[in-house]
């Protein structure tokens, strides 16, 4: 596997649970998804601890990486590859104090400032979004491609884009040099995960760009 490749992260919807998010997550891994980030912003820490249980394995098999949003004391019991963490979650610099170097920290950010701070208290990465109009933000602006390329020139670490992205327009955003994308809806809410999955990582290996900074694959 090259050691630039773009990532494809999916982010769990926080609706679909037990048989059926198992059943998305299969087949987001089928059709090429590195990384399954589970977030349930509402869900008690047992609730999501037992929601990791469930899919870690089908993680396993497939040699992808599972994160979990927000809950670095679910993260850490189930010994995955890392957390993301949001605006009101524990500061980066703190998770990094507890969890030493060998851990995936990741951080949202909406500006350069943002992601600037996120990478030097030792941010893994950062999400940047969003970048196109997304039913999960109803009401907000984007904040588009140009955002984007910022973000990715300001900071020395990779950059995920987020929000509204789909095959159509993901061009657009791997010209930007950032690090791959994550996708909530463009997976987990079509009628067939593999196939949007594939089409979407068929795009990405197809895409002349490649990764200022490329996401770690170890």
């Amino acid at each position: 596997m090259r050691t630039d490749r773009f990532q494809l992260h999916m982010i769990t919807d926080g609706m679909k649970q037990n048989d059926e998010l198992r059943e998305i997550v299969t087949n987001a891994l089928r059709g090429g998804v590195d990384v399954i980030q589970l977030r349930y912003k509402s869900a008690p820490a047992l609730d999501l601890y037992t929601l990791g249980e469930q899919i870690r394995p089908v993680i396993k098999e497939f040699h992808a990486r599972l994160l979990i949003n927000d809950r670095l004391d679910v993260a850490l019991a189930l010994q995955t590859d890392g957390v993301h963490l949001a605006g009101k979650s524990l500061p980066v610099g703190a998770a990094r104090s507890v969890v030493g170097d060998n851990f995936l920290l990741g951080f949202s950010v909406h500006s350069v400032e943002d992601a600037k701070r996120a990478a030097e208290q030792g941010a893994s990465y950062v999400t940047f979004g969003h970048v196109f109009p997304t039913n999960s933000k109803p009401g907000l602006p984007p904040r588009g491609v140009e955002g984007l390329q910022e973000v990715v020139e300001a900071v020395s670490i990779p950059v995920l884009a987020i929000g509204g992205i789909t095959a159509e327009n993901i061009d657009r955003v791997l010209a930007t040099g950032c690090a791959g994308v994550a996708v909530i809806g463009a997976i987990s809410q079509d009628a067939d995960p593999e196939k949007a999955a594939r089409y979407l990582r068929q795009r990405m290996d197809a895409s002349p760009y490649r990764p200022r900074h490329p996401f770690p694959l170890q």
